[in-house]
């Protein structure tokens, strides 16, 4: 990627590709490959070096078999929310701008087999649909230098590294639903421009509707509107894809970090026609 090449990601480029070919990759940071995509420099690129085993999979306990690994990989939970085992979650709605898998999965034409989700953390989202014989590929990103990819792959689900900003490696139409949380912020690499920018968004969204089949669903989780432009925007951008409107909500939630105010999320399910 051109961002390599450019001040802070050349420095950081140039550890990760100082090793001796055919020996074992250097151990130094191992959070290395994250920081890069964090300064747009994706897709990584290939090295000739031998793979250590990582902190995570030395200290893992025995895998038990699938299904029971998805809630109990064998491995430390790396966190709360999202970003750790949650069992609740799209099973027990806790206000009005959540809604459970089992009133989404109806509404999709042809039914829902395979999914995507972006920046889907410790993959709590396709381990419940797993559980409803749904096969979803989870985008997520080293948050923190929490093992992230290996936490989810430790549930026998499927990690894809990579950051929003990148074309996604899947083809056209395949998609049955795509499932995001926060992605519409980019998450990480500012490969886009700031996460602001209509650009970013734009360039995000018509990649989701690229892999996403006609009658297939685009379901908007939850998504943090900073303020009421930022609300508008995302509406007038949803609306020029021409998507149905299943299920959209707009509501209020206290802001964890100041009680006195609120914020504004939206959460939404969509349709996508057939075009031509």
């Amino acid at each position: 990627a051109p961002s390599c090449g450019r001040s802070p990601a050349a420095d950081l480029l140039a550890r990760y590709m100082s090793y001796k070919p055919a020996a074992l990759c250097p151990a130094d940071d191992p959070s290395l490959p994250q920081k890069l995509i964090a300064k747009a420099c994706e897709p990584l690129p290939r090295r000739r070096c031998l793979s250590r085993p990582t902190a995570l999979a030395a200290t893992a306990a025995p895998r038990l078999p699938f299904p029971q690994s998805l809630w109990s990989p064998g491995v430390k939970n790396p966190g709360a929310g999202m970003y750790g085992l949650d069992k609740q979650m799209w099973i027990m709605p806790r206000g009005k701008n959540d809604f459970s898998i089992d009133d989404v999965l109806p509404l999709g034409s042809g039914g829902i087999r395979i999914g995507f989700d972006i920046g889907g953390g410790a993959g709590n989202f396709a381990a419940r649909m797993a559980e409803r014989n749904v096969t979803v590929i989870t985008s997520t990103l080293e948050i923190g230098g929490k093992p992230m990819n290996e936490f989810v792959a430790a549930r026998g689900l499927f990690p894809l590294l990579l950051s929003p900003t990148q074309r996604f490696p899947f083809y056209d139409s395949v998609f049955d639903l795509v499932h995001t949380m926060n992605a519409l912020d980019e998450g990480g690499a500012p490969a886009l421009g700031q996460a602001s920018r209509t650009e970013a968004l734009e360039f995000l969204m018509f990649d989701i509707d690229r892999v996403l089949r006609a009658g297939g669903l685009l379901w908007l989780d939850n998504y943090l509107c900073t303020d009421d432009e930022r609300k508008r925007m995302v509406t007038k951008l949803i609306e020029r894809f021409g998507y149905k409107k299943l299920k959209w909500v707009v509501g209020e939630k206290a802001d964890a970090r100041n009680t006195a105010k609120t914020q504004v999320y939206l959460s939404a399910v969509l349709h996508k026609p057939a075009r031509g």
